[in-house]
């Protein structure tokens, strides 16, 4: 009878010394969560904190506007860029997409296979990149901010050219652009 009792305890004991090994004598002390302020100013720029330039703004809110009105598809979140992104598709035409990015301004946007294109966008500092995602695709970024953007993008699903993808971006980019926050 005493075996048996010796094999059931022998488990229990084993877990009871990894449990005891396992934490650190390096820092003693108790683990507290790090409370989180809901002063703007001190929050990180994750694109999603109080501190994100956009607030409230959904990119879906910008785009669908356009969108529906040329019988696209509903919009949906996306987060390729960021986290507050949209984008949706019309069968045999193209498909279309607006992202608010908090955390960098458009001299962080790479061209991919195009060239960036400085312009304006109602006296926003822009930028234009004709095939950024090769043949039939456009790309407009517009300044929020130093450190934030909004970028709309069409690829064109049949034959087009760069500068048809670069009108349907211009149209969504400017129907949204009087929406965003100014930054400073």
């Amino acid at each position: 009878m005493k075996l048996h009792l010796r094999y059931r305890l022998l488990p229990a004991l084993t877990v009871a010394l990894l449990t005891a090994t396992a934490c650190s004598s390096e820092k003693p002390g108790t683990a507290t969560p790090i409370p989180t302020s809901s002063n703007p100013s001190t929050a990180t720029s994750s694109g999603t904190g109080p501190a994100d330039i956009f607030g409230a703004l959904k990119a879906c809110d910008l785009l669908e506007p356009t969108t529906a009105a040329k019988g696209f598809e509903s919009p949906k979140v996306e987060t390729y860029e960021s986290e507050n992104g949209c984008g949706t598709a019309k069968r045999g035409y193209a498909s279309v997409s607006i992202y608010l990015v908090s955390d960098a301004g458009i001299d962080k946007l790479s061209p991919g296979q195009g060239t960036k294109v400085p312009s304006k966008l109602n006296g926003r500092e822009a930028v234009e990149i004709p095939g950024d995602a090769g043949t039939d695709a456009c790309t407009v970024a517009v300044a929020v901010g130093p450190n934030s953007r909004m970028t709309a993008s069409t690829t064109l699903e049949q034959t087009g050219t760069n500068e048809e993808a670069c009108a349907l971006s211009r149209e969504i980019a400017t129907a949204a652009e009087p929406k965003l926050p100014r930054g400073n």
